[in-house]
């Protein structure tokens, strides 16, 4: 789910740190794990509101997530499969990465005419979306990953 939320394609190396232990799935001249990845699910550790977790994606780069349980719910209130309910902020992208891209967007918008389509401005809402938190797309995703 995470790597949905970032758009990302599992192309780098990546582990989760949960109370005090390496999770993640080996790969030839990666790390390796003692626990089978398909068989360990998050109801697995019993997590309590508040507590944490790191997630570790690229190596290289060091992407750390900081991951805290928010709520637990035990009536199924809310859709069937994941979903997220808070982001912000896309990793490396600074606020004026984020101004920038909606400025090209609205000029794009500004300076289309009767025969524009949403695929003329297509790359800017891409580009858009790679420095800002897009929930609603996130989700969508998400689903598609749970049908």
């Amino acid at each position: 789910m995470i790597q949905i939320v970032f758009g990302w394609d599992d192309d780098h190396l990546h582990r989760f740190h949960i109370y005090g232990k390496d999770y993640g799935i080996a790969y030839v001249g990666g790390l390796s794990f003692s626990d089978n990845p398909y068989a360990v699910y998050l109801d697995d550790f019993e997590f309590d509101v508040g507590d944490r977790f790191t997630y570790e994606y690229n190596f290289f780069e060091l992407w750390l997530h900081d991951i805290r349980i928010e709520a637990i719910e035990t009536v199924s209130t809310s859709p069937s499969g994941p979903f997220c309910i808070k982001g912000n902020g896309m990793p490396s992208a600074t606020k004026y990465d984020e101004v920038e891209r909606t400025m090209d967007l609205v000029k794009a918008i500004v300076n289309s005419d009767k025969s524009t389509t949403v695929e003329d401005i297509l790359c800017q809402i891409e580009a858009l979306d790679a420095v800002r938190f897009n929930r609603k797309k996130v989700n969508h995703r998400l689903a598609d990953m749970s049908d």
